[in-house]
């Protein structure tokens, strides 16, 4: 069985797991899946490590106009009638 060390869970403050009923933590009540496998915990509470250098560049807002959305209809012309229209009356089948 792998060992487990510090709680992950949101900001608890538990160092290792150590087996208690129902594979909670005797120390801090939470499951074993939340006690991570590496042996070291985070040094800082929000950063993994803390840099001296400054940020490489500073991020620029810019303002983006609101688009315009419309919906598209399409209207078909009108096709005009056509009258007086002489249509074939004369069909010669086909062989079958």
């Amino acid at each position: 069985m792998s060992k487990r060390y510090h709680c992950e869970f949101r900001d608890c403050k538990c160092n290792k797991y150590i087996l208690h009923c129902n594979n909670l933590c005797y120390v801090c009540q939470h499951s074993k899946i939340w006690h991570s496998k590496k042996c070291k915990p985070p040094t800082d509470e929000y950063l993994s490590f803390c840099s001296t250098r400054e940020s490489a560049r500073q991020p620029t807002y810019t303002y983006v106009c609101p688009l315009q959305i419309a919906v598209f209809i399409p209207e078909a012309e009108a096709v005009p009638v056509v009258e007086n229209v002489n249509y074939c009356q004369n069909i010669d089948l086909l062989p079958i």
